[in-house]
């Protein structure tokens, strides 16, 4: 199929336009996640937050009732994963772009936490501390900063660091901490030999909302990451979705959706 004209018209600004039948209907018959964009810069995205205090509760409610995660993470079965890494031994959990609260008391439950933060949107860590307060949960702390944070063992971004502009520098004031594992969840990179750290594309998935993203070239983030003093140790295909990249064949000959873990040297 010749993606061309579809690529075209995603990145139109007016697809912010479009009833959400129509964009529901072309993702289902298409399943175009994203389109290659001709930014050099990352626009201001607006996010929408779709959550409030209420919904955070009931999650807590639904959760002691049933004791199984009530949203999907971006990376299947989390907390077996950390069990691998961590066994039964105490451990500290950052979890950047958190934003549900039954992550936190699953892990919680399945695992050694000793200090649970969480880094998000300000309304978010507003919301978040709420949370904490009516339920008294002691080991979580939300942050309405990083540098605040001390002792921190494990960072978690679950499918979001590619929606940061200043990813280079969020990423150096995290690795000052010291953390000794950084994991990258639900993250596209591809891995063409050209000059670009990154390339900029727009998501589709998720339309009338506009959201823009960077897509990192695999073997230049290992550099990057090397340079801050961590080591690739780990990556695989991530399991929570099946994305399709083909409309970008005409100029990126492979595309992944990958897990990737780093240590620090």
């Amino acid at each position: 199929m010749n993606y061309t004209f579809l690529n075209k018209l995603l990145a139109k600004n007016f697809t912010r336009f479009f009833p959400k039948t129509l964009n529901r209907k072309i993702f289902r018959k298409y399943r175009i996640f994203f389109v290659p964009t001709k930014l050099n810069y990352l626009p201001k995205n607006y996010y929408p937050i779709s959550t409030n205090l209420n919904d955070q509760k009931n999650f807590v409610y639904e959760y002691n009732k049933k004791k199984k995660l009530i949203n999907e993470t971006t990376k299947k079965n989390l907390d077996k994963f950390l069990f691998k890494i961590f066994g039964k031994s105490n451990f500290s959990f950052l979890d950047v772009g958190g934003d549900n609260i039954d992550l936190y008391l699953h892990l919680n439950r399945r695992l050694n936490i000793k200090k649970y933060f969480i880094y998000n949107f300000q309304d978010l860590i507003i919301l978040f501390n709420k949370i904490k307060k009516i339920f008294n949960f002691k080991n979580l702390f939300p942050l309405k900063d990083i540098y605040s944070m001390k002792d921190i063992d494990f960072v978690y971004f679950g499918s979001c660091i590619q929606y940061f502009k200043n990813y280079k520098e969020f990423l150096k004031s995290i690795t000052k901490k010291q953390p000794k594992y950084i994991f990258f969840s639900g993250t596209s990179f591809f891995y063409d030999k050209i000059v670009k750290d990154k390339i900029i594309v727009k998501q589709t998935n998720i339309l009338p909302n506009t959201i823009f993203l960077f897509f990192f070239n695999f073997h230049l983030f290992i550099k990057l990451m090397n340079s801050y003093g961590y080591k690739l140790v780990f990556f695989e295909k991530n399991r929570t979705a099946n994305v399709n990249y083909k409309n970008f064949s005409f100029f990126l000959k492979k595309v992944e959706y990958l897990d990737i873990l780093f240590l620090r040297k």
